[in-house]
C-alpha cells in the first residue's frame, strides 16, 4: 500500500512553513530516505536512508521533532514497485535512534577463546 508520508505527518499536526531556507538550516538537520509510520507507533517515523541498498541504515524519530518534510524523488524498481524518497528536517537537539540489525548468535565461546589466551 502506497501513501504520501508527508501528508500523513502534516495531517496529525501543522508542519511549520519555512520560506527562509537559512532559518530552516539553523533550526533543523535534513535526512533523506524512505519514510514510514506504523500503526503500532503512531508518534514515530522510521527513515530508511539507502532504500535500494541491502546495507541501508534505519533511523527513528519522534514525529513531533520533524519540523518540515518534502518530497525529493520517486524511485521505481524493476518489478514496478515505487519508493517515495523524502527529506525530513529534524529539529536540532532532538534525539533520534539508529536501528542496526544483527544476527542473534551465541558468541561466548569465540570471545572466551580470544580473550583468555
Amino acid at each position: 500500500m502506497s501513501f504520501d508520508i508527508v501528508k500523513v505527518i502534516s495531517e496529525k499536526r501543522e508542519l511549520e512553513q519555512y520560506t527562509d531556507p537559512d532559518r530552516l538550516q539553523k533550526e533543523a538537520v535534513p535526512y533523506i530516505g524512505q519514510a514510514k509510520q506504523v500503526s503500532s507507533s503512531p508518534g514515530k517515523v522510521f527513515l530508511r536512508l539507502d532504500s535500494i541498498s541491502s546495507h541501508g541504515q534505519m533511523l527513528e524519530f519522534n514525529s513531533s521533532d520533524i519540523v518540515f518534510a518534502e518530497d525529493v524523488n520517486t524511485l521505481t524498481q524493476k518489478d514496478g514497485t515505487a519508493i517515495q524518497i523524502i527529506r525530513l528536517w529534524v529539529r536540532k537537539g532532538s534525539v533520534g535512534i539508529r536501528l542496526e540489525p544483527f544476527s542473534v548468535n551465541d558468541y561466548a565461546g569465540i570471545f572466551s577463546d580470544r580473550f583468555n589466551r
